[in-house]
């Protein structure tokens, strides 16, 4: 803003000397006209160097030029305007302020009056106008100041997500280690040491007495049985079924997306998603992890849908966004990537432009 004013009344005081060039003057007024004129410039531009406060300066350039129109001389009037923008610090009206320098034109010279009361106002409009430009670049960059800030927190908080995902999925594994180990240990281990008991006395007791020691091997071996049955019962149960390690992985895969892309995510399903084979499963996410890429780079999307429908004999994955579709469809490596891995898997896909972009597979089930 200062550097504008500043640049103004360079320029007004150019066009001053210009005048006095050209026309030729050569009269003790001219002298005083460009003494006055240069006092009231480099006043300007020591402004920066000075010790003084810029009020003290402008009303030194203020006194300069209402001495010089008091004595009747010409051709500083057009500094008035910009010196009484600045000392007022422009808080009056764009009125108050053209009304107070045009008075002050009047009371000291008077001539030419109707050309320099357009000239005041010219010159008090485009002063405001820089001033209204100044304040709206002022907020535009405090609003971008604060959403940087509010990205960051948005980053930090995402790193912390994602640090707590990690050492949660850490804590879940080591709790589903223990409780294995302890299943293994109670039901297991127990068998196996009575079993082993058991194997001891039909040791000892082989050719002594042969009926005694079949008891106990029998007996061993059907704990050993048991055992087994219960640890395949553990394992079992523990083992998540291709549905949920599917349908989960997808959910997180979403989750991620959201919270590092800010688009927003969506999930549908509808029939019997059990009917989903591991292989399926496996190409779904692979391609929908593609998709979320080039969705994130070139969509320019703000949410992103994905359903998975299961009919009788077929299933159709559809990837939807809102984003800005394709004229011409140029198939690079991860659509092509995309389209590979479904024919793969004896499916079909089709690449839609429908208020976005659209990939639709299908495959037999």
């Amino acid at each position: 803003m200062k550097k504008t004013i500043t640049m103004l009344m360079i320029i007004m005081s150019i066009v001053g000397f210009a005048e006095v060039i050209l026309l030729g003057y050569k009269d003790i007024h001219t002298v005083f006209r460009v003494i006055c004129i240069s006092v009231v410039i480099t006043l300007e531009l020591l402004s920066g160097v000075l010790k003084f406060k810029d009020v003290a300066i402008n009303c030194l350039q203020l006194l300069f030029i209402l001495a010089f129109m008091y004595f009747g001389l010409q051709g500083v009037e057009f500094l008035l305007p910009i010196v009484m923008y600045k000392i007022t610090n422009h808080r009056i009206k764009i009125a108050s302020a053209s009304l107070l320098s045009i008075t002050i034109f009047m009371s000291l010279a008077g001539e030419n009056f109707f050309y320099m009361a357009v000239y005041i106002v010219i010159v008090n409009l485009y002063l405001y106008e820089v001033k209204k430009q100044y304040e709206e670049n002022i907020e535009v960059s405090a609003q971008s100041r604060g959403q940087r800030y509010e990205n960051h927190l948005m980053e930090q908080k995402l790193m912390n997500l994602e640090r707590y995902i990690e050492q949660n999925n850490i804590v879940t594994t080591l709790k589903e280690r223990d409780y294995m180990t302890q299943k293994l240990h109670d039901h297991l281990g127990h068998r196996i040491t009575s079993s082993l008991m058991q194997l001891e006395v039909t040791k000892e007791t082989l050719g002594k007495n042969d009926e005694l020691a079949n008891k106990y091997l029998i007996s061993a071996m059907e704990n050993l049985r048991v055992g087994m049955d219960e640890t395949r019962g553990i394992l079992r149960n523990m083992k998540p079924r291709e549905k949920v390690m599917g349908i989960e992985y997808i959910r997180e895969q979403l989750l991620k997306f959201q919270y590092s892309s800010g688009i927003k995510t969506t999930l549908h399903t509808e029939g019997d998603i059990d009917r989903l084979t591991l292989n399926l499963w496996f190409v779904i996410q692979d391609n929908l992890k593609e998709a979320l890429t080039n969705i994130a780079k070139y969509s320019g999307a703000t949410k992103t849908e994905v359903s998975i429908f299961v009919y009788n004999k077929i299933a159709r994955i559809e990837i939807r966004d809102d984003g800005y579709g394709y004229k011409k469809l140029d198939k690079g490596l991860g659509l092509r990537g995309i389209e590979e891995r479904v024919i793969r898997a004896g499916g079909r896909i089709a690449f839609e432009n429908d208020n976005g972009f659209v990939i639709n597979m299908i495959f037999n089930i």
